[in-house]
This record gives C-alpha cells, sequence and structure tokens, in this order.
C-alpha cells in the first residue's frame, strides 16, 4: 500500500537492439491478433494462443498448457494471447 504522500517514479525504457529487433519482427503479427476474425475467436475462445508470422502456432487452455505446447519452438519471434473477454495480447 502506497503512503499518501509517496510518488512512483517512472522511468523511461530503453529498448536494446535485441528487443527493437524482436518487436519489429513480431509487429505485424500482433497487429493480425488485433484483427482476428470472429470465427477464430470463437474456436479459441478461453484459451491461450501463440502465433508467428501471422499464424497461430499453438494453444492451450492454461500458459502452462501452452507452454507445454510450445516446448520444441524458438520463441524469438512469438506472440502470446489470452482470447478472454476482454482480449489480451502479450507481448514478448
Amino acid at each position: 500500500m502506497l503512503k499518501e504522500n509517496s510518488r512512483v517514479l517512472i522511468e523511461p525504457w530503453h529498448a536494446t537492439p535485441e528487443q527493437r529487433k524482436a518487436i519489429l519482427a513480431t509487429k505485424a503479427t500482433s497487429e493480425w491478433l488485433c484483427r482476428l476474425p470472429s470465427d477464430i475467436l470463437r474456436q479459441y475462445r478461453d484459451q491461450w494462443i501463440a502465433a508467428r508470422d501471422c499464424q497461430i502456432v499453438a494453444s492451450g487452455a492454461t500458459m502452462e498448457e501452452l507452454a507445454f505446447n510450445l516446448a520444441d519452438t524458438d520463441m524469438e519471434t512469438i506472440v502470446v494471447a489470452c482470447l478472454r473477454p476482454p482480449f489480451q495480447v502479450i507481448y514478448k
């Protein structure tokens, strides 16, 4: 609990070159996830999904199940989303 006179200090984030590269590599997929058609949203409703190159590559009912299904996958360009209302996109 914050004291009434406490101030939260927020510092600017400076992405490393590797982080910038990962963000750019996943940008199209992240935008694609935000515009998923309703039939795909219904198919994966209440699921965690992993996408790469504008395609869903794995899903699971829990984050642990998704991680298990992604065990042999290179995670560098994976975008994870939870398709539970309200829909959330979680960037790697």
